[in-house]
């Protein structure tokens, strides 16, 4: 896993109101928890924030953190918890980070990493290649975090799937999310939709229609009979007295 040192200082103040100027500044609010220590809160310039996590491409990074005014021996080691941003802006608006020993196991998530899908058997044949699970989550110690977990789909066939099980982790790195998970399949494409009913209005221009499929035969000929009914009782009828 790659080291990335980031420069960061400790943050005193607290409150939304101190956020909200921080952020305008070009600053993000960040807190590290721990390994065995206390919490620290610190803070950090967004824009070599995000210049580090723009040029990973989804890998785990480890951050040396060189904070200035904390009671630390060297560069704080640690990995990044979760990122918040903002809706409309996509600005970073907080960090939390997780302290690691590198001598001690920790669980991370490492990012799934799918190879041959456009050439995979499944997909010449019709079918459709599912990414289930775009992280495995995996214990191991900090040295041997792997960048990715790749997968093979190249002889995947309709009906495949690969499990957590299934995996080809590295030595020493452990997965520990349900064995029965699964990350890739591939799966039959479905039918075209049905077209949509047709309208009353479309409807009745159909069967109005000339040899329209669809008409009532029995209608007809209920409408003939009741025509000539009609032309008898008529012929029955004495003739008016002028």
């Amino acid at each position: 896993m790659k080291q990335v040192p980031l420069t960061a200082k400790v943050r005193s103040a607290r409150g939304s109101s101190i956020a909200r100027r921080m952020r305008a500044e070009g600053v993000v609010p960040a807190e590290i928890y721990g390994h065995k220590a206390t919490n620290q809160s610190i803070e950090f310039s967004e824009k070599e924030f995000t210049k580090i996590i723009s040029s990973s491409k989804g890998e785990n990074i480890f951050f040396a953190l060189n904070i200035e005014g904390a009671q630390t021996d060297g560069p704080v080691l640690a990995v990044v918890k979760e990122i918040q941003y903002d809706k409309v802006s996509n600005s970073v608006l907080h960090a939390d980070f997780h302290q690691v020993n590198m001598k001690e196991k920790i669980k991370i998530k490492v990012p799934v990493r799918l190879l041959n899908g456009d050439t995979c058997d499944g997909v010449k044949e019709g079918g459709v290649l599912q990414i289930v699970l775009r992280t495995v989550e995996v214990q191991c110690l900090p040295t041997e975090v792997p960048e990715s977990i790749q997968i093979d789909a190249a002889h995947m066939a309709i009906g495949d799937s690969i499990h957590v099980s299934e995996l080809k982790l590295p030595e020493g790195v452990k997965a520990v999310q349900s064995a029965d998970s699964v990350v890739v399949s591939v799966a039959q494409q479905m039918a075209e939709e049905v077209k949509a009913a047709p309208t009353a209005e479309e409807a009745a221009a159909a069967a109005a229609a000339p040899g329209a499929a669809g008409a009532e035969p029995e209608v007809l000929t209920a409408k003939k009979k009741e025509e000539g009914a009609e032309a008898k009782a008529d012929e029955k009828k004495p003739a008016e007295k002028k």
